[in-house]
């Protein structure tokens, strides 16, 4: 079996139109949700893009593989997607961002990861610095027609011709193609019509947008305050007016993906699972907070993932738990491989055989640094997360923790840590927790993760056998 993994960052997972909002106009990632399977509950390993990429393609979380902040990258020593399928008699070509050289967003244009180098293509051979510069000023559709800027200035574009370019080379033989958008990031460097696509009244607004932060983290409090006081308190169409680009964009690359799966279609149909998902998502006002960082809610960590290929029935929608971390032992398992036991995800080929199913009770995500040599979004800010079906539970190391009823409380209003009456469930999670931290040998444990306000350590120097 071949895999095309299509990529994107910062995409929300409900600005998809198949998850339940068909105006932010997504009609290529919603047939392939019709076509395939969707899954509900799919969490990044990290909402923050480096962090995020490095547990995709090491099946590792941050923390162990050495990414762990932007500007990091994994360790030498770790074996990345790439490296792993070319050793089992794969092609393996990555177009588009890499964000794990350690070099920066734009990267160092440098092959990596094991990739073959004819396709790659991070952002530094991208635009000239005029036509970035444009994108990154209060620049007007006007300025950017004067400016003769068209789709072949896309990086988009320009990375799916990359990958339809692979896809027609590549023959017969077994291959895995990483499809990587920087889209729908800022700043949004899409063919003009899209940035003119939407009006503010036409994105309903968020039930949790700009809510009181009482009984919420320290930190989160201090973002909302300091973002309140240099952009005022905008309403949810004045917010919407200014990143109405960024909902544009979001529709433009459904049009980029649609091209990849046409090709897929028609040169590789009968033998290759494509794998769409975002590294994560974008608060957009939520909690009273923006972009993305230090905080574990839904609309960060939740992301849109969808799979469509032979074996897998289409129309599906799957609520099983899943992590970035599966994917590389999903498809070593597809591929009849043997999954290492260092990788810290599991297969999920049974629930894409069977969307009903369910190979996971608990799902972790984790968060440690934004920038590595920048002192922004709080700096250094442990947070170890883990939910179930019903519930949430983040503990934050430095601040205080979140605990909360996905059920009742979607929208996560409501921090429940100090609720007598769940505190038997609050506490399973945190065992759950401590149980991951030291099946994957946390580099960052330390006793104040088991040592909360609300549940003292039971221990604190005794070896554990």
């Amino acid at each position: 079996m071949n895999f095309v993994i299509v990529f994107t960052d910062t995409q929300c997972k409900w600005m998809v139109g198949a998850y339940g909002q068909p105006v932010c106009d997504t009609p290529n990632l919603d047939r392939l949700a019709a076509q395939g399977v969707r899954f509900e509950r799919a969490y990044t390993a990290s909402p923050i893009c480096g962090p995020a990429r490095g547990a995709l393609f090491s099946g590792l979380h941050p923390q162990s593989n050495g990414a762990w902040a932007n500007g990091m990258a994994p360790h030498r020593q770790i074996p990345l997607m790439g490296e792993i399928f070319r050793k089992l008699g794969y092609r393996a070509a990555l177009t588009g961002k890499w964000h794990l050289s350690g070099a920066g967003c734009d990267g160092s244009g440098v092959p990596d990861g094991g990739f073959e180098p004819d396709w790659w293509y991070d952002s530094v051979a991208d635009l000239p610095e005029d036509i970035r510069a444009l994108y990154r000023q209060e620049t007007t559709p006007a300025e950017l027609r004067q400016a003769g800027f068209g789709i072949e200035h896309a990086f988009g574009h320009r990375v799916t011709d990359r990958a339809l370019d692979f896809l027609r080379r590549v023959g017969d033989d077994p291959f895995v193609l990483v499809v990587s958008y920087d889209e729908a990031h800022d700043p949004w460097m899409v063919p003009v019509d899209y940035w003119e696509k939407f009006q503010p009244g036409d994105i309903p607004g968020r039930p949790n947008y700009c809510p009181p932060m009482a009984g919420k983290p320290k930190l989160q409090q201090m973002q909302a305050q300091e973002t309140a006081a240099a952009h005022g308190n905008p309403t949810w169409e004045q917010l919407v007016a200014k990143r109405l680009k960024f909902f544009g964009c979001n529709s433009w690359i459904d049009r980029e993906i649609g091209r990849v799966a046409e090709a897929v279609d028609e040169l590789h149909g009968n033998d290759t699972l494509i794998i769409y998902t975002s590294d994560h998502g974008d608060q957009l006002g939520s909690h009273g907070l923006h972009d993305k960082g230090p905080e574990m809610y839904e609309e960060s960590t939740n992301v849109p993932f969808i799979v469509r290929g032979p074996g897998v029935p289409g129309g599906a929608v799957s609520h099983a738990l899943l992590s970035h971390v599966d994917i590389l032992p999903t498809m070593l398992d597809l591929a009849g491989q043997e999954i290492p036991g260092s990788l810290h995800g599991c297969s999920q080929a049974p629930v894409l055989a069977e969307p009903a199913a369910a190979v996971r009770e608990y799902v972790f995500v984790s968060y440690n640094r934004g920038d590595a040599d920048a002192q922004e979004r709080g700096g250094l800010y442990p947070i170890r997360c883990v939910r179930d079906a019903r519930y949430k539970l983040a503990v934050n190391l430095f601040d205080s923790d979140e605990f909360y009823d996905l059920e009742a409380d979607p929208y996560e209003l409501t921090n429940l840590i100090d609720s007598p009456e769940h505190a038997g469930t609050r506490n399973r999670l945190h065992d759950a927790l401590l149980e991951e931290m030291a099946r994957t040998c946390d580099p960052m444990w330390n006793v104040q993760w088991e040592d909360r306000p609300w549940r003292p350590a039971r221990h604190f120097f005794l070896a554990r056998g």
